[in-house]
């Protein structure tokens, strides 16, 4: 355990003098500099630990940008992810097809190089050429609509050669589905991601009611919504208009200035294509693509101050347990005797504590329990909604629309199992972490321990068989839950402290629409079932290695404890026996330190309040808002 250790008389040793950020840095640099002098605070006090995880947290690298790109069938939508990677080709563009399953596309690594695409099927990852993706993720592609193919993914990653949004993930949502509300989900902001949702439209006509409909309900959620008309080269005279009344709506409907930016993928990508960097630079700007590209990466970076945000908040933390150390200290050495029965009482309960762990180890298993069996609440509930819809869906929709495009419904079922999955495992986590603040009171030591919980979570499932109508013929369905392998796809799945360590795949889905409606639906009702099932194990697991961490931890936590209060008790004995002047020196040392830190949270506690309404506030664009 931290402590600010040593006695009144001689810990705390002084605090450096007070250093304020100048205020003609910009933000980011002043947070830089009041985080480097609250570090240096915090390691004099031997809050090593706490200085560490500050600084990690406060690490922008940790933070994965994505732009999420949603538009109706035909709108333009891969041709206008191609325009912003700069790659002709890189996602399917065909006018008799739409993609069926969601692309991500990454920056090139030594593990993914440039012109490879990895699969997400259950159990991992297949990579292929990126010229084969085709096949595999659109509605007419050779893989899909093979009827021998046994797995067809629900996803992919797909390496660029090239980087031009600052290392952001692109990602692609299946034409085929049109706008769905979940995929407004995938960019949410917080402290681990930084996303913006571009909404493609084109030049054709204004906003449809869907569209606006699905605008109204993202920038609910969303932070950082952007508009892409499409096809500008193709309406030269009406496109201006188009986007002018688009804005019009959006301040009328929505009381939301959003950008509105006309691009045209046809010009952007030719402009691509010049190996003259002039040429290049002056096409992209003609087409749109540079000014599209410049508002998203505005938006990225107003998220990109939310890490340091939280770095800050973990150092004023300790700052705060400092300061309250150090007023603990003043009281000592003003008057020890007025200190002396606090500081038994808070002896004896320590020592109450240690005679008797049996007693809160008992408390603590009760609390773990009931953090277990409401996580399980929270999956059933979400599983009877799952299950309410999909009964709904496949009743009213009928075996013919579910089988025209058999790989979307896949991946949709696939998304919702692994939401309720990530929300039952995050609902757990954050019982747990409340119990671990209630012991220690401690980012720290929480940060350890779910760093263990999660590394435990790796399980696998396998649903039972869905019977074909041919006779003696099984369709074997598996759902696996574990850990994805690819190398970047790991900040791209999950939510919450789970990303990337929790999913779900979905395998031959899909062919239980071929086997009819009884069938599918009693897959569905077993595919849930075992869900359920395993998820429950993989909790009892997770418990059953986080009781013996904390019961542990907590064991030394109270020795340590003990210790530092002892010692408080000496030094009360020792501050009364010390004449009068030595006292007084002591009080004013302390009094200072303890000056020079409130001083230190409070200009950390503004730099948090102005990242945070920077982080808030509206990006700028030349195309802007009318």
């Amino acid at each position: 355990m931290e402590s600010s250790g040593g006695s009144v008389a001689s810990s705390a040793a002084a605090v450096p003098a007070l250093s304020t950020a100048p205020t003609s840095l910009s933000l980011d640099d002043q947070a830089s500099s009041v985080l480097t002098s609250a570090v240096s605070i915090l390691q004099k006090y031997s809050y090593a630990a706490t200085a560490d995880l500050a600084e990690a947290k406060a690490r922008a690298d940790t933070q994965t940008r994505s732009v999420v790109v949603v538009g109706e069938v035909k709108r333009g939508k891969s041709s206008l992810v191609n325009a912003l990677i700069g790659e002709r080709g890189a996602s399917p563009v065909d006018v008799a097809s739409s993609t069926s399953a969601t692309v991500h596309f990454v920056p090139a690594t030594d593990t993914l190089p440039a012109g490879a695409a990895e699969l997400l099927i259950p159990g991992g990852v297949q990579r292929i050429d990126r010229a084969e993706l085709a096949d595999w993720i659109t509605t007419s592609g050779r893989r899909v609509v093979d009827p021998g193919t046994e797995v067809l993914p629900t996803g992919a990653v797909v390496a660029t050669a090239t980087d031009l949004l600052g290392g952001a993930v692109v990602v692609d949502t299946p034409g085929a589905g049109g706008l769905d509300p979940a995929h407004a989900q995938l960019a949410a902001r917080t402290a681990e991601t930084a996303c913006v949702l571009v909404v493609v439209c084109d030049a054709t006509t204004p906003l449809t009611a869907p569209e606006m409909e699905f605008i109204r309900g993202a920038s609910a959620t969303v932070d950082s919504v952007v508009v892409a008309v499409t096809k500008t080269d193709k309406n030269l005279r009406r496109w201006q208009p188009i986007a002018a009344e688009n804005r019009r709506l959006f301040q009328e409907h929505l009381r939301r200035q959003i950008p509105v930016i006309g691009v045209s993928s046809l010009r952007a990508l030719a402009a691509a294509d010049h190996a003259d960097p002039a040429r290049r630079l002056a096409g992209e700007r003609a087409s749109g693509i540079a000014e599209l590209r410049a508002e998203i990466r505005a938006r990225l970076d107003l998220g990109a101050a939310l890490p340091a945000v939280d770095g800050l908040r973990t150092a004023l933390e300790g700052l705060r347990k400092i300061n309250a150390k150090n007023a603990a200290d003043i009281a000592i050495a003003q008057d020890s005797g007025a200190a002396l029965p606090e500081l038994t009482a808070e002896r004896d309960r320590l020592q109450e504590l240690k005679d008797h762990s049996g007693q809160w180890e008992q408390y603590l298993g009760r609390d773990l329990t009931l953090a277990r069996q409401a996580a399980l609440a929270v999956l059933d509930e979400r599983l009877e909604e799952i299950k309410a819809r999909w009964t709904t869906t496949i009743n009213k929709s009928g075996m013919a629309v579910l089988r025209r495009n058999p790989q979307h419904f896949t991946a949709q079922i696939e998304k919702d199992l692994q939401g309720a999955m990530t929300a039952a495992v995050q609902a757990f986590l954050d019982g747990v972490r409340a119990i671990v603040m209630q012991l220690f009171d401690s980012e720290v030591v929480w940060a350890e321990i779910e760093q263990q919980v999660i590394a435990s979570l790796d399980p696998r499932l396998t649903t039972g068989e869905v019977a074909s109508k041919r006779q003696g013929l099984l369709d074997p369905s598996i759902l696996t839950m574990g850990m994805i392998g690819t190398s970047m796809l790991g900040a791209l799945i999950g939510v919450g402290a789970v990303a990337g360590v929790v999913w779900v795949g979905v395998n031959l889905g899909w062919k239980a629409m071929r086997s009819g409606k009884s069938n599918l639906l009693s897959w569905l009702r077993e595919t849930l079932a075992t869900a359920r099932l395993t998820t429950a194990r993989m909790l009892e697991a997770t418990l059953s290695m986080s009781r013996p961490e904390i019961v542990i931890r907590y064991r030394d936590h109270v020795k340590t404890t003990m210790e530092q209060v002892q010692a408080q008790i000496a030094d009360a004995k020792e501050a009364a026996r010390l004449d009068a002047a030595t006292r007084e020196a002591t009080v004013t040392r302390l009094s200072k330190n303890q000056r020079v830190i409130t001083t230190k949270c409070q200009e950390i506690e503004n730099v948090i309040a102005q990242l945070t309404a920077a982080a808030q506030a509206p990006a700028t664009s030349t195309a802007g808002v009318a």
